[in-house]
Order: structure tokens, then C-alpha cells, then sequence
């Protein structure tokens, strides 16, 4: 008896976990059935995105984010679902993905009105150049060289075409990638502070052209102005410095004489004035 009990408990035991195998599989097959209908609304035409519009571009094609945005788009959702569903596309992404693929992008608004997606973007502006880590001499300056645009943020967006010396402000730093783009050369506020010096020494009749940031804190100020050296005559300072030290130093040399009669009698041959060092500043005029 005891042993019938067993088989019999045993019996249904088995038949349960059979049904409820069976009830798990159909389930699991109303699911991917569920999917694959669902899946297959996602395709319908009157779902899908099918045009682009731009506005405020000014540099960039509408053509060229057209068809860059039906290349994001082309990409399944989850694996089945058609990306370019103008219920499920994802705007963020989207968003992310064009201004990765155009730098020059600042910003980008969406909006879908039927199949057509509309964008309203901001270009960056061009406020300065980077020319690589080291300037070019003084001899050499004519010689082309390979730049690129940034923004005032101090953002790399774009390469720039051969301009004459002097027609942007240009930076010359080690920025650590072989692809400039996408990068930023300065911290931002350090870069305003920087843009107020060169305000204030260009308003002392000092012209500026480039700012050399090297790898050690160390900054050259670089004058635009003909020397008899082989380099351009420079301000020196360090990142442990405050703009406005710098400047008041600076100040303090240029409005006083033996400085201030030097200058004037042989502008060519400064070579330097050095702000480094803590309540001193040096200057070297060539013999």
C-alpha cells in the first residue's frame, strides 16, 4: 500500500510540472508571437519617419544631417523594431548622435510633425584657431600649417582653411589625441581670463597673436610684432599665476622707463618680459 501511495504521489507530481512546462512554453510562443506582431506594426509606412527638415544652419548641408540621421535611425530598437517609428525613435539619442557626428553642432531642438522631423540647431561660432602644440618662428611664419577651428568655449570643431597671420587669435597646446576634434584646449574659465589679457595688452600697443600653453604650466604670450630674432618677442607667466597678476606686472614694467625708452627706440629687438617669478619681473631687449 505504502508503495502504491508513493508512485501515485510521484505520478501526479510528474503530470504537474508537465502542465505547467506546457503552460510556460505557450506563454513563452504568445510572447515572441507578441513580438513579432508588434515588430511588424513598428515597419508600418504610416509609422515611419520619412522626411527632414533643417533650420539655422548655416555651414552645415540639410542634406548631409538628412542622411545621417537616416543612418541613426536605420538602426534596430531591441534588436526587431524599426528605429525610424516615429513613436519609439529616441530623440535623446538621436540628439547625442548628431552632434557627435557634426562638432560643429552646439545645440539641436526636435520635433516630429507626421513623418517629417524637424531641426532647429546652433552652430558654433569661430572665435579662434589651434595650430598644433608648437608655433611656428618668427622666419617661418608664412609657411602653411594645419589649424582648427574652436569656439569661445574653447571647443575644436572643425578644420580651418589656410588663413594670413593674424586674422584669428591662435592657441598652440599638446591636446593629447590624434584627432583635434571634439576637443577642448583650455579650461573655460581660464580661457576668458586669457581673452581679457590679450584685451589688455593689445590696448597697451602690444599686438597678439597666439598663446603657447606647454606641457609643464608654463604660458608664452606671443607678440605680433617684427623682431630681429628668430623667435616672437613673448610675455612669460604660469598657470599658478592669476590673470590679473599677470596683467598688473606687465603694467607695472611697460609705463616706466627704462622699459618704456627701450621700447620705443628699438621695438624689434624685445625678446621678452617675464612674469614668472613672485614680485619681480624681468625683460630682455636684444644688443
Amino acid at each position: 500500500m505504502m508503495r502504491e501511495r508513493i508512485t501515485s504521489t510521484s505520478n501526479v507530481t510528474k503530470e504537474r510540472r508537465k502542465k505547467t512546462f506546457v503552460k510556460t512554453l505557450w506563454i513563452l510562443l504568445a510572447f515572441v508571437v507578441f513580438l513579432i506582431g508588434l515588430a511588424f506594426l513598428s515597419h508600418l509606412d504610416d509609422l515611419l519617419i520619412k522626411d527632414v527638415s533643417v533650420k539655422g544652419n548655416e555651414i552645415l548641408e540639410q542634406e548631409d544631417i538628412k542622411k545621417e540621421t537616416f543612418k541613426i535611425l536605420s538602426k534596430k530598437r531591441l534588436l526587431v523594431f524599426a528605429g525610424e517609428n516615429k513613436l519609439i525613435y529616441s530623440k535623446k539619442n538621436l540628439e547625442e548622435s548628431l552632434k557627435k557626428a557634426f562638432p560643429r553642432i552646439l545645440s539641436i531642438e526636435t520635433s516630429l510633425e507626421g513623418k517629417t522631423i524637424f531641426f532647429t540647431v546652433v552652430e558654433r561660432e569661430r572665435a579662434h584657431l589651434w595650430c598644433g602644440e608648437e608655433p611656428p618662428t618668427y622666419d617661418d611664419r608664412s609657411l602653411e600649417r594645419e589649424c582648427y577651428f574652436l569656439d569661445n568655449s574653447g571647443f575644436i570643431f572643425d578644420k580651418s582653411p589656410q588663413f594670413s597671420s593674424g586674422v584669428y587669435f591662435t592657441f598652440y597646446s599638446n591636446i593629447g589625441s590624434e584627432n583635434p576634434i571634439g576637443q577642448y584646449i583650455l579650461n573655460f574659465d581660464f580661457l576668458k581670463d586669457v581673452e581679457s589679457l590679450i584685451t589688455g595688452v593689445n590696448d597697451q600697443g602690444f599686438p597678439v597673436h597666439s598663446l603657447v600653453a606647454k606641457a609643464d604650466g608654463q604660458y608664452e604670450l606671443l607678440f605680433n610684432m617684427a623682431t630681429v630674432s628668430r623667435d616672437y618677442p613673448k610675455l612669460l607667466f604660469t598657470s599658478d599665476q592669476t590673470i590679473g597678476e599677470v596683467y598688473n606686472k606687465f603694467m607695472s614694467i611697460v609705463e616706466e622707463d627704462p622699459f618704456r625708452t627701450d621700447f620705443i627706440e628699438k621695438p624689434n629687438r624685445l625678446e621678452y618680459i617675464d612674469a614668472r617669478f613672485k614680485n619681480r619681473i624681468f625683460y630682455r631687449f636684444t644688443e
